[in-house]
């Protein structure tokens, strides 16, 4: 297929291209150049996006290919970075939703909503109001105990929420 060398329309490189997503383009981004090649469409190989990265290279045959390389290494640290916290935070969100889902089976809005209950003038409240804190500090405190331990390699570094919560306190209302 031959790209029009003057662009009537006024599209860009970008726009260009997504009109014509089975069309291999030059990678100079010049949409004024002459040929434009059609090529059979070919999956994204396998990667790992923390290390490497994939961009579309010249046709072969006339079939799309791609080229896998190794990202810098101040961007693979980065991303390290990135993904520990991530890990981190969704552990953390997963605890709280936790809280929250047992102090809703009482019908409170979450754990904090129970705890506020601790010196409630009615004695059902205030003791699933104590049992509330108690509960909530005691899962936060291992918690981040677990999460200390795994920084220093005292204990292994959880994949997921699913690696913690069985070292968390067992949540059950007091009768």
């Amino acid at each position: 297929m031959y790209y029009q060398a003057q662009n009537q329309l006024g599209l860009t490189f970008d726009q260009v291209r997504k009109l014509y997503p089975s069309k291999s383009f030059p990678a100079s981004g010049e949409i004024n150049m002459p040929e434009v090649q059609g090529y059979t469409p070919s999956t994204t190989p396998d990667y790992d996006p923390a290390t490497h990265a994939v961009r579309e290279v010249a046709p072969v045959d006339g079939v799309q290919q791609w080229e896998v390389y190794a990202l810098p290494q101040e961007v693979v640290e980065a991303n390290q970075v990135a993904a520990v916290q991530a890990l981190q935070q969704s552990i953390v969100d997963a605890t709280q939703q936790r809280l929250d889902d047992f102090a809703r089976t009482r019908n409170y809005d979450g754990i904090l909503s129970a705890c506020t209950y601790a010196t409630s003038a009615v004695p059902k409240f205030a003791a699933e109001g104590q049992y509330a804190v108690q509960a909530r500090d005691a899962t936060w405190a291992a918690l981040y105990q677990f999460m200390a331990d795994a920084q220093t390699g005292a204990q292994p570094v959880p994949s997921g929420f699913e690696d913690v919560e069985p070292l968390l306190p067992v949540l059950v209302w007091p009768e």
